[in-house]
This record gives structure tokens, sequence and C-alpha cells, in this order.
């Protein structure tokens, strides 16, 4: 993965094992065009990095501190962004952190960044990301360590630590992602957003500190008009678009389009402020992604620009084990087929691009605002798994032998700690908490293998915004489709792919209707709008690889009951079975460090 990887060790000199640091760096260079750099070599601590010629990694320097930057900050200039990091390390540095402080500044901060800061006066060393946590950073804390890195599997190649955490499989199995700070690998952690991790080499101490977790619960804009309200985003999502356009000199603008609203309301954006840009859309082999090419292009008419539509093939294995090597289980591998699609983009418009997708954009829509009060944490619990699961729980605890009351304890604990009182708005809060940022971020940080990719729905000032809007303004499109119609009005008449109808001529009774509604109705009216032409079961490859692994290998059976994956197998759908698939690969790399994925199958 490109980006950093940091060793601090208060007993070993680090130099003695530099040998072993630098392989574990190298496993991190997935393609040819990669290299690495050491920043800092000192005997306490280690910062190197893996990169590639565009992918932003700044250094700063004055009398008191030497400042690493990975990734973007979208503010100012490079003079500001200088005087506000030496604001951030003069935060940092007080005699007393003031955390009222550094949310200030997190949240006055808009970007995907990590930073580390050196105090060469106090021998401190800082690191803080930005308030989405948008580039995923993991770590492992020992008594006397810490490492922190961008991939898992710096970490684990340094410790030797492979054993696998049961309840974030659990977690995967039930819905596709580990929850809060949890990883597929015990006593690794991802670092949560908006988190100062402060080290003290002279005391031998390490702070983890969380500065802000947005609260979604608190509406500071209820009694701003609809209209005023919209006025308002669009011109903090114009900016958002603006600076992220205008991140890179001389770099060329692509848009993933597909027949959604969110990135339409991306390519509205583009449009009315006057930044050129192309388009690019996928067609995968199962045709699954049919109506959303066909919007797609009609979408590309409205806006007038270049278009290129990707029909790609099967996956190979080749591509199954890039996916399962660069992103660790925390992109499941039924999305090995998108690495073509990066790779032909790259082929058709070079690697000096800056690829804008619509993650984020589910904010604006009312499926995250529950028409329903939720009355308890019971309540919440049993209707998050009704809406969200891939396994239902029953079948979750089975397969990892874990009791159910042991993964609803577990949820109960992690749920109850969300900032929220009202449970309703504590499910909102899962889905961008966990949903967007375990499933989505972990999707647009594969993309960074390839090329720089932004989201500017993630920019700190819109989110902050949208998230303080009524949620009876967000209900029915009401808001969205405002937000649309004041950027680029055409873009409405287009069909939403979800519907196969414009969203300006959903009655919005029926919206509501719908919204309403239990779920095993939705999920009727869904397939009577959207029929689900896809292939129900996975690939026959992939089954045969997966057949191997929990055959031949032992640890697979340490974690997942065989006899009672084998027994459901035939029942499971396409996404069950790649659910499983990526659990059953990342054990068998990790623990036997060896694959049942043989490159002979697809050619």
């Amino acid at each position: 993965m490109p980006g950093i990887s940091f060793i601090c060790d208060f007993k070993e000199d680090l130099r003695n094992k530099e040998n072993l640091i630098l392989q574990s760096l190298d496993s991190l260079i997935h393609f040819e065009h990669y290299k690495k750099d050491i920043l800092i070599n000192e005997k306490s601590y280690f910062l190197g990095c893996t990169l590639y010629d565009g992918y932003p990694m700044t250094s700063f320097e004055n009398d008191n501190f030497i400042m690493y930057i990975e990734g973007k900050i979208y503010n100012n200039n490079y003079s500001i962004i200088e005087r506000k990091l030496i604001k951030l390390a003069q935060c940092i540095y007080e005699e007393e952190i003031s955390i009222e402080q550094l949310k200030m500044w997190l949240l006055d901060t808009d970007g995907e960044f990590i930073i580390i800061i050196v105090n060469k006066r106090t021998n401190e060393i800082s690191l803080i990301n930005d308030a989405f946590g948008l580039l995923p950073l993991y770590f492992i804390k020992l008594d006397h360590q810490i490492i922190l890195s961008r991939e898992i599997r710096f970490i684990t190649n340094l410790t030797g630590s492979k054993d696998f955490d049961r309840m974030a499989l659990a977690q995967y199995l039930l819905f596709g992602y580990a929850l809060g700070k949890r990883t597929l690998i015990k006593n690794i952690s991802r670092v949560r957003p908006a988190t100062l991790i402060k080290i003290n080499l002279n005391s031998r101490k390490i702070d983890i500190i969380k500065i802000h977790e947005f609260n979604v619960q608190e509406k500071e804009y209820e009694k701003v008009d609809i209209e005023e309200n919209t006025k308002n985003l669009i011109g903090l999502f114009s900016e958002a678009c603006n600076k992220r356009a205008c991140s890179y000199d001389d770099y060329s603008i692509i848009l993933s389009l597909s027949g959604g609203l969110d990135s339409r309301a991306v390519g509205a954006c583009l449009k009315k402020n006057d930044i050129r840009f192309s388009g690019v859309s996928y067609l995968d082999s199962c045709k699954r992604a049919k109506d959303d090419v066909e919007i797609a292009a009609q979408l590309a008419k409205v806006f007038k620009i270049d278009w290129s539509l990707f029909e790609l093939e099967n996956p190979k294995d080749t591509d199954i084990l890039k996916l399962l090597k660069i992103k660790n289980g925390q992109n499941h591998l039924g999305m090995s087929f998108i690495l073509s699609f990066l790779d032909r983009i790259k082929e058709r418009y070079g690697s000096k691009i800056i690829y804008f997708t619509g993650v984020g954009g589910g904010i604006l829509k009312p499926e995250m605002r529950l028409s329903k009060k939720l009355r308890n944490i019971n309540e919440l619990i049993d209707f998050v798994i009704k809406e969200n699961h891939v396994f239902k729980l029953e079948r979750v605890s089975s397969l990892t032998r874990l009791k159910e009351n042991e993964i609803i304890n577990e949820l109960k604990d992690h749920f109850l700690s969300y900032p929220e009182k009202d449970y309703s708005q504590k499910y909102v809060h899962f889905l961008v908490y966990e949903l967007d940022f375990k499933w989505a971020l972990e999707g647009e940080d594969r993309n960074r293998f390839y090329y720089w990719s932004v989201a500017p729905f993630y920019s700190i000032p819109f989110f902050n915004y949208i998230i303080n809007c009524p949620d009876n303004q967000i209900s029915e499109y009401k808001l969205y489709r405002l937000f649309l119609s004041g950027m680029y009005p055409d873009v409405l008449a287009i069909d939403y792919a979800n519907w196969n109808a414009p969203i300006s001529s959903i009655k919005a009774f029926l919206i509501k209707l719908y919204h309403k509604s239990p779920s095993s109705i939705r999920s009727v009216v869904r397939r009577a709008l959207k029929p689900d032409k896809s292939i129900a079961h996975a690939d026959a490859n992939l089954v045969s690889s997966f057949k191997k692994q929990i055959n031949n290998c032992e640890a697979v059976n340490k974690y997942l009951s065989i006899p009672y994956v084998s027994s459901i197998l035939k029942h499971c759908n396409r996404h069950q079975i790649e659910s499983i698939f990526t659990l059953t690969s990342i054990i068998e790399d990790f623990e036997c460090g060896t694959t049942s994925i043989n490159s002979d199958n697809r050619k």
C-alpha cells in the first residue's frame, strides 16, 4: 500500500533489525513502479514509506519540528498549510494538550491525511489523522513498542502475530466488515478517525487520544428553511470539488460515473464550476451493471463529456491474489474484478489523474435517516442486523462457534459507546462509521494503489453541514432533488438506477410509504422496479479454490466450522460465498503461508 510505516521501540536498537524492517517494507511494493523511501532511521524509531510518482508525501522542517504529511490538505496554499501545521504542532506540544483546540483544528482542515510530527527539542513523536480516517491506518501496541502502518501485512511480518480475532470474523460474516477499531488480526487495531498518538521517548509513554467523533443527533440547522440549506450545501460542495480538482497541476479529472445519484451529483458540481472532466464506467462480465451503464451514457451526453466504457471479464486468479495481498481482507475478494477496471483507466488516461467518486453521498439520502423510532438498544441491534446482514446471526454463530449472545453483547457495548442518545440516530452513526468508513473507504483506498482518489462528499465543511440538517428535509429526497437541480437541473430527468425512473418523477407519498414500510415489503418493491439479473452463484473456479482451502488448510478449521461451511455452501448466494472465501483466503495466506488460488484456472 502506498503510505507510511512506523516503528518505535523503547528497548531494542532498531538498527540491529534493519534488514527485517526493510524486507517488511519491500513486501508492500506491489507494483513495478512503486519504490520505498526511508524517512527516519534512528535507534528508537523508524519511519519509512512506499509510494509511486505523484503519490502525495510532503515534509516540512523548522528549528523545533520535523513534519511529514501523507495525503492532501485542501484548505490553503503551501505556505498557509505550513503555518497550519506549525499551529497543530504547538497545540500538541503545549504543556497540557488542549483537546478542544485540536478538535477545532481538525474540523477546520479539509483533506485526507496522516501527519507525523517529531519534536526535536523534547524527543517526542506524534501522529494524527483526519476527522474521517480517510487513509486507513493500523497499529499494534505492546509494552515497549508500537508499530503503525498503512498495511496490516507490514505489522504481521515484524511481530509474527497472525492469530485471527474471532469476534472480528463473526462481525465480518454478519456485516461484511469488523466494527470499531477491530481488524481481522488479533491485537492489531485500526486507528480510529480523529486520533492523536503521542509518544514520549524519554518517559517511554504512549498515549492514544480520541480527539473527536461526529454526533449525528445534533441538528444545528433544523430551523433553517430547506432552500437556504440547499444553497449553503451547494456552496460547500462546490468549494470541495474545486479544491480537490486544483490539488495537482496538469492532472486530468476522471469521474467514476454510475447510474446512481451520488456520482451524477459530483458531475453536476464539476459542470457547474466549469471544471473539465472525463467519465468512466464499467460493465462487469455478469452484466449486473447494465442499467448503470445505460444511464451513465445518458449522463455523459447531458454533461457533454468524454466517456469511456470498459467491458470487463471474469477476474483472473492473479487479480484475486493481488487484492488479497494489497488489502489483506479489508476489501472483500468479490471486488477483485475492479482491478482490471482501474488498470484500464490508467492505460487510457495515464497516471496523472485525480479519480473522483461519489462515495459518501448516502448521507443525503432518506435511507440513512429513519422514519421509525427505535426505543432501546435491543430494537437497535435487531434493526441493524435485519437491514445489514450478510449471513443471519444463527449462521454466523454456527460458522464461528461463538454463541449468539456473545456476538449480541459485543454489539450492545459497541453501539452504546456511540455519542448519540437517540437510538434511531445511533443507527445513522452505524451507517456512517461502520458501513461507510469500513466498507466504502477501504474500497476508496484500494483505488489509491493506482492513482489519487477523492470523495468530495467527505469534505469536512460539507459533511458537518449535512448531518446538522433536519431529517424531514432529507426525507422523500426533497433536499437531494433541490441539491441536484441547483447545480445542473438536466440530470433530474435521467433515470435513477435504483428505481428505473427519474428522481423527479417519483411521487413523494410513494417514497414516504416505501421508506416507512417493513424491509420485506421494500425488498419486493425493489425487485419489481429493478429485477436482479445477476447470476446467483459464485464463479466455479472461485468455489473450486474455496473447497481446496477448507479441505487442505487446517488453520481454517481453527476459526471456522468446516463441517458447517460444507453443509450450507450450496445454499449460499454469491456475496455470502465471496465473504467466506475472503476469510478463508486470508487465513490460509497468513497462517499457512500458501494459497489454493490456482493461477492456472483463469488465463
